[in-house]
């Protein structure tokens, strides 16, 4: 049985935004003090915390050390089973395409 995932909380949606915002705006997230600043966090550690349950979520990564690296994870389509096809890329085993 699957369990569903927890929907985010309001602070995590707001910690998207800000990320989401930065990286449009500037091409690189924000520091952890300006997210703390735009979402209401005076505690660094409370937003490293936040951010740590987003990347737990697999909704950011970090490219290097500091959370200013981080980017968003694009989702990848849900896949519904037995809908795969038994060849690679859809054509046959050597690379062939089907004809149209």
């Amino acid at each position: 049985m699957r369990r569903e995932p927890r929907p985010l909380t309001a602070r995590q949606e707001a910690v998207l935004g800000v990320i989401r915002a930065s990286i449009v705006e500037r091409g690189h997230g924000p520091t952890v003090r300006e997210i703390g600043t735009r979402v209401g966090l005076s505690s660094t550690s409370s937003v490293v915390h936040q951010l740590g349950q987003l990347e737990a979520r697999g909704l950011i990564s970090r490219t290097g050390r500091g959370w200013s690296t981080c980017v968003l994870v694009e989702e990848q389509p849900a896949r519904r089973p037995g809908l795969r096809s038994r060849c690679p890329a859809g054509g046959d085993w050597y690379g062939r395409r089907p004809a149209p």
